[in-house]
């Protein structure tokens, strides 16, 4: 019988099956046009067998739409929640931080802080700073927009603290370039706007300043 091919998010949730096709090259075609949400090929015994991204890319889109989506439709407000929304969301609320910290915990990063997560900016606390955790867990470190890839922590916005340090604003997980020369994709959950409508967005990246490239110990 001739092999046939799933587009699908995981291969054991059926349910998120966009394509069934019976030559590789189609599947392919399938999902590298959804590759923002994380999709992937898998053979008939479950097994990847093509991927856009690598598979931890593939994770972080996946998983960045699947908690967008879900804030958006349980009515998730813009704020700073007193417990690390990826261990326990009961207030919802969420923010941009936040949001990465909840899609990075999803993964199998889950040595996070529970009081409020991990923070754009914290001056004292290396494990509550965002950029100072993703550099505890080995990630790399990137300073050109141009070497993003999909998966990327992006930090932007620059400001500057009343003893003169240079800190980010806002953060977001980047979700790939759009192709035009100007725009790209983004999960982003900087505002009620952004929390209450389908992502990613595709807009302009303005005011970067680095990001981090989450990796996973071999």
């Amino acid at each position: 019988m001739k092999e046939m091919y799933s587009v699908r998010l995981k291969a054991d949730e059926p349910s998120t099956e966009i394509a069934r096709a019976d030559t590789l090259e189609e599947a392919k075609t399938a999902a590298i046009e959804k590759a923002v949400y994380g999709y992937r090929v898998f053979d008939e015994s479950g097994c990847t067998v093509f991927c856009p991204y690598t598979e931890l890319q593939a994770d972080i889109l996946r998983e960045a739409k699947a908690v967008t989506d879900y804030v958006r439709e349980n009515g998730f407000s813009y704020g700073d929640a007193p417990v690390n929304p990826a261990i326990n969301c009961d207030a919802k609320l969420v923010s941009c931080d936040r949001l990465v910290d909840w899609v990075m915990y999803r993964i199998g990063f889950t040595n996070q802080v529970e009081r409020q997560g991990m923070v754009v900016f914290h001056p004292t606390e290396k494990e509550r700073d965002l950029p100072g955790w993703c550099e505890l867990q080995g990630f790399s470190r990137i300073e050109s927009v141009d070497a993003l890839l999909p998966g990327d922590i992006v930090f932007v916005r620059p400001c500057t603290s009343s003893k003169g340090v240079v800190y980010p604003g806002h953060t977001f997980i980047f979700a790939g370039f759009s192709g035009d020369g100007v725009n790209s994709y983004r999960y982003d959950c900087g505002k009620n706007e952004r929390i209450q409508s389908v992502q990613p967005f595709c807009e302009p990246l303005n005011d970067f300043m680095f990001a981090y490239r989450p990796r996973r110990e071999e």
